[in-house]
This record gives structure tokens, C-alpha cells and sequence, in this order.
């Protein structure tokens, strides 16, 4: 794939010859908080007990055997100051000509405090060890230019790329450029890049990929708050289909893009979501296949603008080996959602632990597994595990918890407690073997339905109320 490519355009080359399946992972498809509740999850590890009922099943996070770290001047044998080499720190000139002429190999590009324009694609294929750092920099452009503004990496050989500090602003009309591409074979580092103002152009976001199998990268810190104007169906920062590594995202923040705000199933390689926050996308918030984790990650959809559709919290798509854990998903109001948390028609396997949902919106789900599109591989004793899962809010209708078509299916210590009319718990449709334990489920509907689906059931209580007002967790007995 050519590194300057939009998806958009890649999809249309493949189309004119017929082979759009190379590009499965592509999408085709598309209240006011209470202050007694808790908004936000620690993104801290919490010790895991022995799991009892699944032999050790549970998939975990691989340990990277090495972090890529911020550049310091020590790391490489040149540091280029650009106002020194003469690019204008005043916004007035073009600095791309400075940029240019440097030398990547094992290079430091300092941006002193300033703000410099740039009018087309800062673009290296090939490179060893090199870094650009401008953390009271800020980076303008011109309307209607697609980018990628800093393009590293791609068809050529690369390694050791870092990228820290910088502010993209976009806030003039008709911008909003790829900012950063960056795909490397190893050793990426994404820290504290902020975009300001709203993509309303034709783009995608960041991409980022590290294609070495053995390969790592991180990218912390990343903000983009103001999102993308819903005539345009962008995505905020994706993960392509050549990561082969292992890539993590820790503390970030991706707000209100119309198709996907972390939009990372497409990746081979694994794929950590550790903290941050994702809010008000549509197609999902945060988007991942197996192998990966998603873990203390807070996702929050209070917004419905027209042009943003099916407004998923945590979407996992495909794949097995995928972890959620701790994580706080709330779904106050939207345009559409399929639900809080949604397991894909070609999901294999997964875990859902430690986690509460808060589910205002009427018709949504907190947890839907869809229906497999394949036979299930039979490799875990329970496919999909549900551990210690919280569901609270005033939503109506529909079902709290769907699972279809997924047998063996192990539901352990719920709390359900929804006050919303005609709101059912946990529906269980042709899903058979599974087991439901230490699960308590208040709500206004048919507290557990079991279409065609023979459960075990031990230590569970249900009750059935009228939707008086708002439940709270205590009052459901669930401390």
C-alpha cells in the first residue's frame, strides 16, 4: 500500500480490480450523570484471582520485551535545530525546503517554541533511528490539503521513529490533514501530540503500524477533542492491516469522529488500550481484534449530531484472545448503537471483566454478542466469558445483556439493575451449555430469558419491578 494512500482511495484501486477482500478489516457497515456514580476507570492492573470455573482461560496482555522511550539528544549523532537551519518559527513562510534538506539517519529535529507552516508532505520512506520534538511547536497548513503533514515510514526500510510535543491546528476552514503517518518495522514512539480544531475535509486521522512481527510501538498521549465534521465519514487514528507488532495506546483521548475513533481491527499484530478516554464517535468508540486488550478505558457517547451512525462503545470485531477489563462504557444518548460493548459476527472468543456500563439510552444493550458467522473452534471451555460485570441507568426496552447463538457461554457475578419500561436482563438465545453464576438482576421486563438455551444456574437472584424512578445500585443489592 502506498503510504500517502487514504483508505478511501486504496478501496477504490482495489475495487477497479476486483479485490476488495484484501480489505476486510475496512468497515461496510457501519442525560446528566448522577453525582453518586462513579464517571471514570483507574487504568491501573488490578490482581487477577484464580479463575476457578475456566481453567486459566482467560486471555492476558503480552508483555513487550522493550518500550520504545521519548528521544533525548543522547539517542542520535546529530540534532538539527530548524529556526537555526532557517525555517520560519513565525508561521509567515513555508518551512518545508528546511525540512527537506535534512539528513533522517540517526537524527534529532528540534521545533523550538513557534509555529510553523507547512504547505505540503514532510515525507521520509526510509530511515534509521530518527526523531522530531517540538513540544511548544505548532504546526499550520493550508486548506483543502489531504497530508499526510508528517509522513514517516512506509514502502522503504524504517526503524526507530519517535514523534514528541506538537500541536496540529486545524481550526481554520476546510482543514484538517492526516497529521501524522507513521509505520515502521520496530521502536515507534507517539507522545503528547495534540490536534486542535475539527477534520472537515475528506481525511482519515493518524495512522500507525509497526510491521515486525517481533516489533513494538506506543503512542501516549495522543488528543484529538474536537473531532470530525459528520458530512465526511473520517476516522480518528487507525491501525492498519500491515501491523504485524505489538502496539500500545495509553492515556489518550479521540472525541467525535463519524466512522470510528480508535479504529484498530484491521491490525494482525496485538493491539493494548490502556486508560484514556474515547467519546461520541460513531461506528464504535474504541474498535479492536484479537490478540488485544482493552483495559481501565472510559467511553462516554452524550451526543447525537445527524451523520454520526451506530454509536458502539468498545467494538470487538474479530479474532480470539481479546480482554476487556475495568472499563467504564456510558451510553447517555445517541443517534444509533447496536451497544455499550458489541461482540462481532466473527468474533471467536473474549473476556469482559471488572467493568461497569451505564446504559441511559433507550433500546440499547450494555453487552450484545452477535451470532457467530462460523462454528465456534471449540479451544476454550467457555468462548465468551463475562466476569463482574456491572449494568446500571434507566434505559428502556430491549435487553440489558444478548447473547446469540454462542453456546458455552459463561456469564459470573452480575449486577443488572435498570429501572427503564419493558427492560429485560439477560436474554439468552440459542445458547446453550452455557452457565449464569453469582448474578443479581433487577429489572422492569423478564428479569433472564432463555430462548432455546438449556443454562446452568447457581447462586442468581431476579426480580421483576415497576419502573417507578430511578434504581440505584444499592438498591438492587449490589453494594
Amino acid at each position: 500500500m502506498a503510504g500517502n494512500w487514504t483508505r478511501r482511495e486504496l478501496l477504490a484501486r482495489l475495487g477497479a480490480a476486483g479485490g476488495l477482500g484484501a480489505l476486510a478489516g475496512c468497515p461496510s457497515d457501519g442525560g446528566t450523570e448522577s453525582p453518586t456514580e462513579t464517571e471514570t476507570a483507574s487504568p491501573t492492573d488490578p490482581q487477577r484471582s484464580p479463575d476457578s470455573t475456566d481453567g486459566g482461560e482467560t486471555p492476558t496482555a503480552s508483555a513487550s520485551t522493550t518500550t520504545p522511550q521519548p528521544p533525548t539528544a543522547s539517542d542520535y549523532d546529530r540534532v538539527v535545530d530548524v529556526v537555526e537551519a532557517g525555517a520560519d518559527p513565525n508561521g509567515r513562510e513555508t518551512v518545508l525546503p528546511v525540512l527537506n534538506d535534512i539528513d533522517p539517519n540517526d537524527t534529532l529535529v528540534e521545533f523550538p517554541p513557534g509555529e510553523y507552516f507547512i504547505d505540503g508532505q514532510w515525507r521520509l520512506h526510509e530511515f534509521q533511528n530518527f526523531a522530531v520534538r517540538g513540544p511548544e511547536a505548532t504546526i499550520t497548513t493550508v486548506p483543502n490539503f489531504t497530508g499526510p503533514l508528517f509522513g514517516f515510514g512506509g514502502t522503504g526500510d524504517a526503524s526507530n521513529l519517535a514523534v514528541e510535543g506538537f500541536t496540529f491546528d486545524f481550526r481554520q476552514r476546510d482543514t484538517g490533514p492526516r497529521p501524522l503517518y507513521g509505520r515502521v518495522r520496530d521502536g515507534l514512539y507517539v507522545g503528547d501530540v495534540t490536534v486542535r480544531g475539527e477534520f472537515d475535509i475528506d481525511q482519515d486521522g493518524m495512522r500507525f503500524d509497526v510491521t515486525a512481527p517481533g516489533g513494538t510501538g506506543v503512542v501516549r498521549n495522543l488528543r484529538m477533542p474536537d473531532g470530525g465534521h459528520p458530512r465526511y465519514p473520517n476516522t480518528g487514528c487507525y491501525v492498519g492491516e500491515t501491523h504485524r507488532g505489538h502496539l500500545r495506546f495509553e492515556e489518550c483521548r479521540i472525541d467525535g469522529f463519524p466512522d470510528n475513533g480508535l479504529y484498530a481491527s484491521p491490525a494482525v499484530g496485538r493491539v493494548d488500550v490502556l486508560g484514556g478516554e474515547y467519546r461520541n464517535s460513531g461506528v464504535s468508540n474504541v474498535r479492536v481484534s484479537g490478540p488485544a486488550t482493552v483495559r481501565g478505558v472510559t467511553v462516554r457517547c452524550n451526543e447525537a449530531r445527524a451523520g454520526v451512525p451506530n454509536m458502539r462503545g468498545i467494538r470487538l470485531r474479530e479474532g480470539s484472545d481479546i480482554l476487556v477489563d475495568n472499563c467504564r462504557v456510558v451510553m447517555d444518548r445517541v443517534t444509533e448503537s447496536d451497544g455499550a460493548i458489541t461482540c462481532a459476527e466473527w468474533l471467536e472468543s473474549a473476556t469482559v471483566r471488572n467493568t461497569h456500563v451505564t446504559v441511559r439510552a433507550d433500546g440499547v444493550r450494555a453487552l450484545w454478542a452477535k451470532a457467530p458467522q462460523s462454528p465456534l473452534s471449540g479451544n476454550r471451555q467457555y468462548p465468551l466469558q463475562v466476569r463482574n460485570l456491572t449494568v446500571d441507568g434507566s434505559a428502556a426496552t430491549d435487553a440489558a445483556v444478548m447473547v446469540a447463538e454462542r453456546p458455552g457461554t459463561l456469564l459470573e457475578t452480575l449486577c443488572i439493575c435498570q429501572s427503564g419500561a419493558a427492560r429485560d436482563g439477560v436474554h439468552l438465545l440459542d445458547s446453550g451449555q452455557s452457565t449464569l453464576s453469582g448474578a443479581n438482576i433487577t429489572v422492569t421486563g423478564t428479569p433472564l430469558v432463555t430462548t432455546r438455551s438449556p443454562l446452568s444456574r447457581q447462586n442468581i437472584r431476579l426480580r421483576s419491578v415497576s419502573p417507578d424512578g430511578i434504581l440505584h445500585l444499592s438498591q438492587c443489592g449490589c453494594g
